[in-house]
């Protein structure tokens, strides 16, 4: 039988525990992925269990010892081969869900029981699990899994750093197949080939701005021009696993303005870096952090965001302008440190990845935070 990947049964059954839940009837893909095994990820070798999901459902099942039971698609034939759960249950369509689901729960011996869903969990869910004589008591469980997914294995850091290696040779690719008129839909076709040539299974964003364009629609065919800032934050899927890094290019010269504002995010960020170790509360880490960049570098107007990243591009919110978690840094939580000011009509910013260690916190990311001329 496979191994988890990421997924800790003894910490699921401490967070459970903490939560007061019997039960957790997990749904969404990436999840259920998660914490079973299943190869329910778009990312995967054939993401057909994803592609049929809407017809054929498959449900992760937690019970309060962390052990987990997967409910999947019959005509999937590999469990022993992909999964890590205890058990399986093979169910073939929603309408048989509350055939197979509610008499096997019984069977298990949770009438009665507290069970947790996602807030997203599909109606017909809730219905299979409202229409059954168990009573049970229904809880969102997702602040349970976010924070069950902060702490990362070995396996899912090396993973992310693979990931973060593939988009950082991407980048540098990119800013070489730079020029003036080249549109955004020509250089989000090279960076898609980009990174699946350097090894990616599946690409997560791309974010790229030229000029005054909207970073988060990009793909209009609108041509580079000189003297335009270049925005290229990209995301690579390595095994399930994403990135999340940013560099900035430029058709000319920066101007002094410009070198100064991402003087000063370095600083920021080197700050968070500086301060972060387990035990620091992330909240208080965000406002000193803030009150540092407002005291030492008094003309910025920055905003500042840490947030996990993992089977999600942002997992969490920890700490930062956009809010953040109470609770403590521990080790081996990886999360990206970036902050951002307007500069004219776009915006700079500096993006890294970092994972906490026994004492402190170390940057897995490599690329420089100055702005690439050409």
């Amino acid at each position: 039988m496979p191994q988890p990947v990421g997924y800790d049964r003894r910490r699921a059954a401490a967070l459970m525990e903490q939560h007061n839940l019997d039960l957790m009837l997990v749904s969404s893909p990436l999840n259920v992925w998660y914490t079973t095994g299943l190869p329910m990820l778009h990312s995967a070798p054939n993401p057909i269990l994803e592609a049929l999901s809407n017809k054929f459902p498959n449900l992760s099942v937690i019970r309060r010892d962390g052990a987990t039971t997967v409910f999947n698609w019959v005509a999937f034939m590999s469990v022993p081969e992909f999964c890590w759960a205890d058990d399986d249950v093979g169910i073939f369509t929603r309408d048989m869900l509350e055939d197979i689901l509610l008499p096997t729960l019984e069977e298990m011996g949770f009438a009665g029981c507290r069970v947790g869903v996602e807030a997203d969990a599909p109606k017909y869910l809730l219905d299979a699990l409202a229409g059954g004589e168990l009573e049970m008591e229904i809880q969102e469980c997702d602040d349970l899994l976010n924070t069950l997914r902060l702490v990362k294995s070995a396996e899912e850091i090396a993973r992310l750093t693979r990931a973060a290696d593939i988009t950082q040779r991407v980048i540098g690719s990119c800013l070489g197949f730079l020029k003036e008129g080249l549109t955004d839909s020509e250089l989000i076709r090279f960076a898609r080939n980009e990174m699946l040539r350097e090894g990616a299974d599946d690409w997560n964003h791309f974010t790229i701005r030229f000029g005054n364009s909207d970073p988060e629609a990009p793909g209009t065919g609108r041509a580079l021009q000189r003297g335009e800032l270049v925005r290229l934050d990209l995301g690579a899927v390595c095994q399930g696993y994403v990135s999340d890094l940013n560099k900035h290019a430029i058709l000319g010269r920066a101007d002094d303005e410009a070198r100064g504002i991402l003087d000063g995010l370095v600083k920021l960020q080197r700050y968070c870096e500086e301060n972060i170790r387990p035990g620091v509360n992330m909240n208080d880490l965000g406002e000193a952090a803030c009150a540092w960049y407002e005291e030492n570098v008094p003309e910025g107007a920055a905003y500042l965001m840490g947030h996990s990243i993992g089977l999600q591009v942002e997992d969490m919110h920890l700490f930062g302008s956009l809010g953040g978690a109470d609770m403590a840094f521990e080790e081996n939580m990886v999360f990206e440190i970036e902050a951002w000011e307007s500069y004219k009509d776009t915006q700079l910013g500096v993006e890294d990845l970092y994972v906490v260690t026994k004492d402190g916190c170390k940057k897995l990311s490599s690329l420089t935070p100055d702005i690439y001329e050409i």
